[in-house]
């Protein structure tokens, strides 16, 4: 029986395929490998148009009541995300184009509207006519305010003057100036919709 070409370099082939496997599952672990102790590769901006507030704290907002005077229950905050404007003072235009600006970032969730609702936390006492003017203008926002001034329900909230992001957990999680563009807040929410099992 005379030798087949074909035979012998079947075993190279087959050598060459048995290489070849083992590049395509160790190269990327190779990859990898380089990649975590290189280090210059890591991106030094973070995706997000807020700050994370780190680490997150536990809100528990207890002590506060609606624009009627009735015992605001933080319940009703549960099991979404809420964007919480915190406001000292008379509401002003900064106040006012804030408010709108929360209530068009919520809009433009669109079929996640639901998971998003909002807060103006306010730190004093408004006048009746106010409060009617403000139901009006902004239905479905939620307004609250502590019983007492100086009441602990403000103490996880840093500062004033800023809008802040509760997760449906009830965690501090992110805060904006209130000169943020509206389409950072977006984008910022429709990530962690898309993201997030809860809320």
């Amino acid at each position: 029986m005379a030798n087949n070409p074909a035979d012998a370099a079947s075993p190279r082939r087959g050598r060459l395929v048995l290489v070849l496997i083992f590049a395509f599952f160790a190269l990327p672990l190779v990859v990898a490998w380089v990649m975590n102790f290189a280090g210059d590769w890591v991106p030094k901006a973070s995706a997000n148009h807020g700050t994370l507030i780190q680490p997150v704290r536990p809100v528990e907002l207890q002590g506060l009541v609606d624009l009627d005077g009735e015992a605001f229950d933080p319940a009703r905050l549960a099991d979404d995300w809420t964007l919480v404007y915190l406001h000292r003072g008379a509401c002003d235009e900064t106040c006012y184009n804030t408010l709108y600006k929360l209530r068009q970032v919520r809009l433009a969730q669109g079929k996640n509207i639901d998971r998003v609702q909002r807060l103006l936390l306010l730190a004093e006492p408004v006048t009746p006519d106010w409060a009617r003017e403000a139901r009006g203008h902004y239905p479905g926002m939620q307004i609250a305010r502590p019983r007492q001034q100086g009441a602990a329900a403000l103490t996880p909230f840093p500062a004033a003057g800023r809008v802040y992001l509760i997760d449906p957990l009830g965690q501090l999680m992110m805060e904006y100036p209130l000169q943020a563009e509206p389409a950072g807040m977006i984008e910022d929410l429709e990530r962690l919709l898309r993201i997030s099992y809860v809320g």
